[in-house]
């Protein structure tokens, strides 16, 4: 379970990432205000422009635009298109069939888009200027759904058209704009400016015909010009987006690649599913166990247990080793403790593999050597660090030997692709927020892949118990639920049996579960626990009388001073390492009403 809340918790932060570009949504449309960097040295002294609206809600519009240019330092126009309409935002206009001739001849024209919101026509030949004067551009294009439902019944469609769109940079000296439409108009509108709509300022000839003509005089840059008509006729079908134009940077604007990505979303949401399913390594029942199993040690046990190993698992070996009489662990007035070779190794040779381990770097000498172990000593850390070196070897040939765990889960290959998709898709994220990609839901594979797959990198992750493992599992579980489980729910009878408080404590050691096991003997047998017969330690000075303070602080002190010791050697050894290293290197170097400004017909243009 912790393994899948850890796969969602990262898949869903993954998908968070991937929605990044719709927070930085334009809202108001910024391109519109084109370039702050341009000098705009060109006006347009005649804007007449012809749009005929079908039925099904096309439009084939037709802009002639008589363009001044002063000087010749500039290519020529641009001109772009806002997919985005306020007064429909499920609705998205596309620009297609452009033709465009400049002074009755074709002329190169580069078409881009910009944050899958513009379409930017740049109408001119980069290579040449235009010669100063008078030229005139024509422009035709067909948009789509330029038809949106109306606002009443008696009206089910509606033209809410910008005729002259808000972006264009120039001051155009007048216009002369004709709409055909499919039906009459109805409560025709127009307004010039972006706010509430003025008729006064914009002349309609043709109300309750097909044939509408606008005439307004001069416009200052980013003015628009905006009409309202109603039409009694059905609204056309529609091919609306589920989602708001804020989210078209993430989602597309195409509702077919959006289900696209998804599938392929799901499908490598389904190849994460199947790595997690391959690692699946469910607890078994844990039935209480009075007794630990036979032929393995605590460090064994535990690692059964968690798959892990480390200082709190060596310390328990020791203990193990002692209760077995091959060691005695003596706490010295002087506050160090003293590990003495009690009977040599005979008495190790009836444990496990891993506590026989011990033998070499701790028992080499003959009975009766000892090694006093001191905290931050790195002398006789460096010796604890060769016994725990040998004890980590013996347990992973151990673990190798009786196939306690098999491989599973992606491998080596699966695991490059977990993290390469994790790369890809920040860099993908990037690239969208940069504008150099548009869409970012298109990393979305790439989130299932890294996101599922997260847990997978961990080393245990790679590995599962094989079935025989899994009975010793059972047990061992049982038997660590049985010494730290509250005498209320699992009791242990001690009677005749005390001794096995302290053969059990290495154990309980290696389990994390020392203080549980040392309270429920108490809670059994009314007695403070008893120290081990292996533990000496010196008089307490603080005159302590509760045995249970005195066994865990025993324990806690032993093992913090050996933690403590190995600790000081491996960050010497790191340190010289790290100086040699050093030294080396060094020597080789919306709309609500009619307003002017909304509707359809976003763009606008400029000079370039």
């Amino acid at each position: 379970m912790a393994r899948i809340l850890a796969s969602l918790s990262a898949f869903g932060l993954l998908v968070g990432i991937l929605l990044l570009p719709a927070l930085f949504y334009d809202d108001d449309g910024a391109h519109a205000e084109g370039d702050p960097t341009v000098v705009e040295q060109t006006s347009i002294t005649s804007y007449v422009a012809d749009f005929t609206v079908d039925e099904d809600g096309g439009m084939d519009v037709v802009e002639t635009l008589t363009v001044d240019f002063p000087v010749s330092n500039l290519h020529g126009i641009f001109r772009f298109f806002d997919r985005v309409d306020p007064s429909a935002p499920d609705v998205r206009h596309w620009i297609s069939d452009v033709e465009v001739t400049v002074d009755g001849e074709d002329v190169p024209v580069d078409r881009s888009q910009e944050d899958l919101r513009y379409d930017v026509l740049r109408i001119g030949d980069p290579d040449a200027f235009v010669s100063p004067g008078a030229h005139v551009y024509e422009i035709g294009y067909h948009v789509t759904r330029a038809l949106t439902p109306g606002r009443n019944v008696d009206e089910p469609s509606q033209f809410y058209w910008n005729l002259v769109p808000q972006g264009w940079q120039q001051e155009i000296a007048k216009t002369s704009l004709t709409v055909h439409l499919p039906e009459p108009a109805a409560d025709a509108q127009c307004a010039v400016g972006v706010g509430e709509g003025d008729t006064g300022e914009c002349r309609i000839k043709g109300e309750g015909t097909t044939d509408l003509r606008i005439r307004t005089g001069a416009l200052d840059d980013h003015t628009p010009v905006t009409l309202l008509v109603g039409q009694d006729l059905p609204t056309p079908d529609q091919t609306t987006l589920p989602w708001s134009p804020r989210f078209d940077r993430v989602l597309g604007s195409r509702l077919w690649m959006a289900w696209l990505w998804l599938v392929l979303g799901l499908a490598a949401a389904a190849l994460a599913t199947w790595w997690l399913l391959r690692t699946r390594d469910p607890e078994p029942r844990f039935p209480l166990q009075y007794a630990p199993p036979e032929g393995i040690g605590p460090a064994q046990a535990h690692y059964v247990l968690t798959e892990q190993t480390g200082p709190h698992q060596f310390v328990a070996s020791l203990m193990y080793a002692a209760e077995h009489g091959a060691l005695e662990l003596v706490g010295r007035d002087d506050g160090h403790w003293q590990i003495t070779n009690k009977q040599g190794i005979d008495p190790l040779l009836a444990t496990d593999r891993v506590t026989k381990s011990l033998a070499a770097p701790l028992l080499g000498g003959k009975p009766g050597s000892s090694l006093v172990v001191k905290a931050n000593d790195k002398s006789s850390g460096r010796q604890l660090n060769k016994a725990f070196r040998a004890h980590r070897a013996a347990l992973e040939g151990w673990v190798n030997k009786e196939r306690v765990v098999e491989r599973s889960g992606p491998g080596a290959k699966g695991r490059t692709a977990i993290v390469g998709s994790f790369v890809l898709l920040l860099v993908w994220v990037g690239l969208v927020l940069a504008g150099m990609v548009h869409v970012s839901f298109f990393a979305l594979p790439l989130a299932a892949v890294a996101g599922l797959g997260l847990p997978l990198l961990r080393a245990s992750a790679t590995t599962r118990r094989t079935p025989h493992t899994r009975e010793l599992w059972s047990r061992i579980g049982g038997f660590r639920r049985m010494l730290s489980t509250p005498s209320a729910e699992a009791r242990f009878d001690f009677s005749g049996r005390e001794n096995l408080y302290t053969s059990y404590l290495p154990w309980a050691v290696a389990f994390g579960c020392a203080d549980r096991w040392a309270e429920k003997f108490q809670v059994e047998t009314g007695r403070l626990p008893p120290a081990p017969s292996y533990f000496q330690t010196r008089d307490d000075a603080a005159g302590r009388t509760q045995v249970t303070t005195t066994v865990s602080s025993m324990v806690d002190d032993f093992e913090t001073t050996v933690d403590r010791a190995i600790s000081a050697y491996t960050a010497a050894a790191s340190s010289s390492s790290s100086s040699s290293s050093s030294s080396s290197s060094s020597s080789s170097s919306s709309s609500g009403g009619f307003s002017g400004g909304g509707g359809g017909g976003g763009g606008g243009g400029g000079s370039w």
